[in-house]
């Protein structure tokens, strides 16, 4: 017996070394990383959890955070190991600046593993606060269509300057690497915060989703607001037990903030539509209506629809009392007529809260001076023209102010003081050669606004 036991823990030994010297093991970050950012100020506690292709081996890993030339070093104050997983808590430095940051770990000295823009810095969570939702994306490869409409979605974003960007499921039609890779490329030039979920396409190529986003719903704070995506792509057991004890939990857990939901399928829906939630919808609008939540987005059925916490479609009005269950027209796929409240349209969709209050979700789309009750906001009418020199005109055909969009101007000159025409510098940086300025500016509705940099003019070039 004793012999058996020393052959099987040889062997065991013996397997292993083998493993390690033929599969180098694999070190990767779970959290965070884009599409699941830590949203923090300086001085907060971050819980950066990684896993070992071999369990119970998790070698020194030296934390930074890294934007352009800036780099700073997270010191850890404390480890929690497991079976597969290790967790980090680190401090995010009081001298940090804001905006968005890549998330380096340092292995030894020879390898460095990295999540772009998974930690995101700010200063104080604004009063009128925004997000933009979209969902069903284009199909990313092929004649580049797809891409370049994804492209053309993400240069608006950016202009408009949300707080946080929501990838509301079937990100990745098909499923297969390549458009992952395509999509975490575009998602990258999101500058918000994206935080996305998955919808039923991505059942399609589950393990590319698992790799690059790892976590099938989630949790993101957001100083007053926690940001919840549920997972319903997997139609037979939509929602599983364990998920709804973990948004129960996550409700719980609220310190005064206001819950904000995504989940790909509707909850609700009129008669003969199909594709909703079908597993425990009647608990989750009895959850939604007990916490507070003031929206629930949702993608899936490629049109634009209401309805309110009695599961009434709201035709007549967007601003009723109690939850708004919001589905979001495609934001490149097919258009689907009888599943759209609004004339037919790729999109994505504005939502606007003001101290924790829903203020606007819809858009006026005819442009008669109220919000319709559903329509999301078309793609392809907010557009930046480069001008010769340091000079952009914004086209904005939309019925929609834009307050403090940012634009982005770049000047070849490095040594000259520049400001801007009208609107305020919200940040500059130099680069290979270049200043890159980014400039904050109201946009009215139906408006041509030209940004120019000007040459300050100081005491002693008089």
């Amino acid at each position: 017996m004793l012999h058996k036991k020393k052959f099987v823990l040889t062997a065991a030994f013996v397997a292993i070394a083998v493993i390690w010297v033929v599969f180098p093991v694999r070190i990767d970050i779970l959290t965070p990383r884009l599409g699941i950012p830590v949203i923090g100020q300086a001085g907060d506690r971050v819980s950066i959890v990684v896993k070992s292709s071999l369990p119970l081996y998790f070698p020194a890993i030296r934390w930074q955070l890294r934007s352009g030339e800036n780099q700073y070093a997270l010191p850890i104050i404390a480890t929690h190991t497991g079976f597969a997983s290790k967790e980090f808590v680190v401090v995010l430095p009081s001298d940090i600046q804001t905006g968005a940051y890549s998330l380096l770990g340092q292995i030894r000295e020879e390898r460095q593993i990295e999540h772009r823009k998974a930690v995101h810095i700010y200063d104080s969570v604004p009063e009128n606060f925004s997000m933009v939702q979209l969902a069903d994306l284009p199909t990313l490869g092929g004649d580049g269509s797809g891409d370049q409409l994804l492209q053309q979605i993400i240069s608006e974003i950016n202009i408009i300057n949300p707080n946080v960007v929501l990838f509301t499921g079937d990100i990745a039609y098909g499923g297969s690497w390549d458009q992952y890779r395509r999509l975490v490329d575009a998602m990258a030039l999101v500058d918000a915060p994206v935080i996305a979920v998955a919808g039923n396409h991505e059942y399609e190529g589950w393990a590319g989703y698992l790799h690059y986003f790892n976590e099938p719903y989630h949790a993101v704070d957001y100083g007053r607001y926690k940001f919840i995506s549920l997972n319903s792509g997997h139609s037979r057991d939509q929602m599983t037990q364990s998920q709804f004890h973990w948004l129960l939990d996550q409700f719980q857990q609220l310190q005064d903030q206001t819950p904000v939901v995504q989940i790909h399928h509707p909850v609700h829906h009129s008669e003969g539509q199909r594709g909703y939630v079908h597993v425990k919808a009647d608990e989750l609008v009895a959850l939604f209506k007990k916490y507070g939540v003031p929206i629930v987005m949702s993608g899936h059925w490629h049109g634009d629809m209401v309805f309110d916490e009695q599961g009434n479609e709201r035709r007549d009005t967007w601003d009723f009392p109690g939850t708004a269950y919001v589905a979001t027209t495609t934001a490149g796929a097919d258009l689907r007529e009888a599943y759209s409240a609004s004339p037919l349209h790729h999109g994505y969709r504005l939502i606007r809260l003001k101290n924790n209050k829903l203020e606007s979700y819809t858009y006026d789309y005819n442009g008669d001076g109220q919000r319709d009750a559903a329509a999301s906001i078309p793609v392809g009418k907010l557009n930046v023209i480069r001008g010769n020199g340091n000079s952009v005109t914004v086209h904005n055909e939309l019925y929609e102010d834009f307050p403090n969009a940012k634009i982005v101007l770049i000047s070849p000159d490095t040594e000259t003081q520049w400001q801007p025409s009208q609107g305020r510098i919200l940040r500059q940086m130099k680069r290979d050669g270049e200043t890159v300025f980014e400039i904050l500016v109201d946009l009215p509705a139906n408006s041509k606004t030209t940004i120019a940099l000007q040459a300050t003019i100081t005491e002693a070039s008089h």
